[in-house]
């Protein structure tokens, strides 16, 4: 019997290991709208080591699904990131999420050491086979070695695993103690559009598909637990996640100010 094929992580088309000399031409050539490959993703994947920076902008809640990993969320609305601005930049002033700034590059590994490699979404519109024809940053040197960015890409994809582990784990022990439970939101957005009266004030927005900490189970969970999750550094992700509610309001009304922005005449 066929098996499905495994899902993309998101964003990436067709991820290729990338080494030489089968790939000594290629290269990134610079772009103007850096982020617009984000404009449509109303929650970004994030580790826990930035738990403290995303709560300060984004919800931070728990994908529905086997792996429940922590996601920020940056839209209210389907294929809406109210966070990449109409010219492909992210908006100033607010954090960029690791997950977004590795994109093209990812970590891959091939063998059962787990050792990670450097990739590169082959569909990243960026990627040229020939970049000192095309312009751009190049991924090696004439003699095959790693150029700054190659080299810096695959630190970078290194440490993204290592965090990533460490939240596979923390996500996995909230499940074994059941503290992960499905919920939705209900938010109204308090910027009328335009200087609009009350009776034009945007609706209320529901918001579901996601997971958060119970946090009744929480605060009931056993002293020896509680001692593991503090000696672990997982009662500052679990407040972190609880303080980073407050931002769903924010969230909101900068879905709608987009929206007055677009809908402003030229």
């Amino acid at each position: 019997m066929t098996q499905p094929a495994p899902a993309l992580p998101l964003f990436y088309r067709s991820p290729m290991l990338i080494r030489a000399p089968e790939h000594l031409g290629f290269g990134l050539k610079p772009t103007e709208t850096p982020f617009s490959f984000a404009a449509e993703a109303t929650a970004i994947p994030i580790v826990g080591n930035e738990f403290a920076l995303t709560g300060r902008h984004y919800p931070i809640v728990f994908a529905n699904d086997a792996d429940g990993m922590p996601l920020a969320v940056t839209g209210v609305e389907a294929g809406r990131n109210v966070f990449v601005t109409a010219d492909g930049h992210w908006r100033a002033m607010t954090y960029v999420p690791s997950y977004v700034r590795r994109y093209p590059f990812i970590g891959m590994t091939t063998d059962a050491a787990g050792t990670v490699m450097l990739g590169v979404d082959s569909g990243c519109g960026r990627l040229t086979a020939d970049v000192r024809r095309e312009g751009g940053e190049p991924l090696f040197e004439l003699d095959g070695k790693p150029t700054d960015t190659s080299r810096a890409a695959i630190a970078f994809c290194e440490a993204y695993a290592v965090e990533h582990e460490r939240s596979r784990v923390f996500v996995a022990a909230l499940s074994e103690h059941s503290l992960l439970v499905e919920r939705s939101v209900t938010i109204r957005p308090t910027q009328a559009r335009n200087g609009a009266d009350d009776r034009e004030a945007p609706a209320e927005i529901k918001v579901g598909g996601f997971r958060l900490v119970d946090e009744a189970a929480f605060r009931a969970l056993d002293r020896s637990v509680v001692a593991d999750f503090y000696a672990r550094g997982w009662l500052d992700l679990i407040v972190l996640r609880l303080a980073s509610q407050y931002a769903w309001q924010d969230l909101a009304v900068l879905a709608e100010l987009s929206k007055t922005t677009e809908a402003a005449p030229a």
